[in-house]
């Protein structure tokens, strides 16, 4: 099995510890439609 092609979209391993404490946050009735 080859290893998947990234692509533009992909989020980096630094942009998720950049944002990962402000989902955190969000209530839990927070959803996206």
């Amino acid at each position: 099995m080859s290893a998947r092609k990234p692509c533009p979209s992909d989020v980096s391993d630094d942009e998720w510890a950049l944002v990962a404490p402000y989902l955190t946050l969000l209530s839990e009735d927070a959803q996206l439609r």
